[in-house]
This record gives structure tokens, C-alpha cells and sequence, in this order.
């Protein structure tokens, strides 16, 4: 008897080994997957616009970022003595407008620094809604708290996002050819457009990603909507606002990633990394006593093992810097 149906990991097309470079983009689930890559130590730039839930929005910031096109600083708005853009997240803010430029500046340095030359684009796609600002009919990645009355809402039909993400992927291939995308759609429930809307929105977004990979060789999906829609399938694995997918949740879905991303040998690895920093987080009762020391030793030794795949400096000064003296 079976009580779920499990989604069934497979080896993709496009494994993911130490030393890779990551930019994840999109909706919160990227901060998730970013979260997973920095942990273990992965050159990854996790969501730096902030989120951004569509398409058409994430095209918006990377023409801008790529040097399609210029910054609409018609979108700069203020609120509370503060500098927001309506194309970016509320966290990319500035005390002055030309405060907010520079940020943003610095911001699209970094994400296109990373983009010459990263292995991996993580794309997490949230909603097809969109906002559109009904003085100047663009569509905007954040209403900052401005009235309603001011935006209209709509959704991105299936043709268009097609378009859409045609354009994006032309745009990062000319940047850089040998690019990898992973696009998914996120498991968070965007209730607030109503459940049966936002399941037109989440099938159109499924729509495209199936486009995309039909369409392009260097795109492929991960399923972590159906891993929680299909697999998980129950109330207790969201948080207490039934909307976003608790630490349950995304440590299972995390869980499949690796099984679909790296081969045995790495997740061996992975599993190793994950048990030193489980030891470096290890707080003794007493620590100059000899089974503490020795157990720092053999950390440090466990430590300078994995200095052929990525920097260990940082751990190993925290480890010597509670070893004693034998002197």
C-alpha cells in the first residue's frame, strides 16, 4: 500500500560539481536553492535583484543589467524618506535617488560580472500576475505600497511569456554561450490572486517551462512544484501561513535536487561538508578539555581534505583559533 506518490530523482543532463559558478534568480524558492549552494561553499550570487515573481519583470532588469537599455528612472519612486524602484524588490533602496542608482548600479555590476562567466542560472518562477503602472502602462516587479488605484493587474498569457523568456534566453547566450538555465516553478501559494487563479497562473508558467526546454538544449526543469504539490501533498509540510513550504519541505525538496544534480562521489562530499559543519557549529561544554582538543584536530584534519575543492581558510582560523597551545 502506498499513502504518496513519489517523484522519482534521475541524473540530469547538466551535473552540477564542486567549483561551479551559480546565479540564482526569481521568486523566494531561489533564496532556497542560492541558501543550499552557499552552505557548500559554491562561488553562487543568490537573488540579487530581490524577488521577482515574472518573466516579464526579471527581462525588465536584465536589459538593464546586460546594457540593452537604460535605467527608467521614471520608475524611481519615494515613500517614507526612503528611494524605491518599481523593477526592483523593496530591499534595493536608497536614502537619496541618486543613492538608489548607484545601488542598483553595483547591483547589475555584480549579476553581470557573474553572468560572463557562471555554469548555472537557477531561474524559480512565482506568478503569472503581473502589475501594470496605468500612467505609463509598464509593467513593474514592485508596488512598494503605492495606492491600488495607480496599477492595474493582468495576467501574462502563455504566448506572450513564450516571447518572453525567447528574448531572455537570446540576451544571456549572447553573453555567454555556454550557459546552463534550471528554471522551475515555486511551490509557494500566491493565494492572495485567489486559488483558482493561481492555478490558470501556475499551469501557464508550467506551460512555458515545457516550451523552454522543447525549445532550447541548455534549459531543463526541476520539478519542485510537483514535488510539493504531488509528492509531499499535505497542510503540515507549510508554514503556519499555509502559503509558503516549511523547513520540512524545502529540506526534502533540496533533498532531490542533490539527487538529480550531483553523482554519487559529490553527494558523498556533499554529505562529509555537511557533517564538518554540523562539527564547526559544535558548541562543548568545556572546551580545553582533551576530547574537545581532539576532536578539533581531527576536524582540522577532515577540513584540510577538502582544500582541493574550494577555500577552506575561513573554517580552518576558526578551528586553530580554539586549538591550545602545546608549546
Amino acid at each position: 500500500m502506498y499513502f504518496k506518490t513519489d517523484i522519482e530523482p534521475r541524473l540530469s543532463e547538466f551535473p552540477i560539481k564542486f567549483g561551479d559558478k551559480i546565479l540564482t534568480l526569481g521568486s523566494c524558492f531561489s533564496e532556497v536553492i542560492g541558501s543550499f549552494f552557499n552552505k557548500n561553499k559554491f562561488n553562487c550570487l543568490t537573488n540579487p535583484f530581490g524577488n521577482i515573481y515574472n518573466f516579464k519583470s526579471l527581462l525588465n532588469v536584465l536589459e538593464v543589467t546586460l546594457k540593452i537599455k537604460e535605467l527608467d528612472v521614471s520608475k524611481i519612486i519615494e515613500r517614507e524618506n526612503t528611494f524605491y524602484h518599481l523593477d526592483y524588490h523593496s530591499e534595493v533602496c536608497g536614502l537619496s535617488k541618486d543613492d538608489l542608482i548607484l545601488h542598483i548600479k553595483e547591483i547589475n555590476n555584480a549579476v553581470f560580472e557573474q553572468l560572463k562567466s557562471t555554469d548555472y542560472l537557477f531561474i524559480t518562477l512565482g506568478t503569472s500576475w503581473v502589475y501594470k503602472q496605468i500612467a505609463t502602462n509598464q509593467t513593474v516587479s514592485n508596488c512598494h505600497k503605492l495606492p491600488a488605484n495607480i496599477f492595474t493587474k493582468e495576467i501574462l498569457d502563455l504566448e506572450e511569456q513564450k516571447s518572453v523568456f525567447k528574448k531572455l534566453h537570446y540576451i544571456l547566450s549572447e553573453v555567454n554561450p555556454s550557459l546552463k538555465i534550471i528554471i522551475t516553478v515555486s511551490p509557494v501559494r500566491h493565494i492572495k490572486d485567489k486559488i483558482e487563479q493561481n492555478s490558470v497562473s501556475k499551469a501557464i508558467l508550467r506551460l512555458v517551462c515545457d516550451f523552454a526546454c522543447k525549445e532550447f538544449q541548455n534549459v531543463e526543469y526541476f520539478p519542485s512544484y510537483e514535488i510539493m504539490m504531488d509528492d509531499l501533498r499535505d497542510y503540515r509540510y507549510y508554514k503556519a501561513d499555509l502559503i509558503h513550504p516549511n523547513e520540512i519541505a524545502e529540506t526534502y525538496i533540496i533533498e532531490k535536487f542533490k539527487e538529480r544534480y550531483f553523482n554519487e562521489n559529490d553527494l558523498l562530499l556533499l554529505k562529509k561538508w555537511d557533517n564538518i559543519r554540523s562539527g564547526l557549529n559544535h558548541r562543548p561544554f568545556n572546551p580545553k578539555s582533551n576530547s574537545h582538543q581532539t576532536f578539533l584536530k581531527n576536524l582540522m584534519i577532515k577540513l584540510e581534505s577538502f582544500e582541493t575543492y574550494f577555500d577552506v581558510s575561513a573554517e580552518k582560523e576558526i578551528i586553530q583559533n580554539q586549538l591550545l597551545s602545546e608549546a
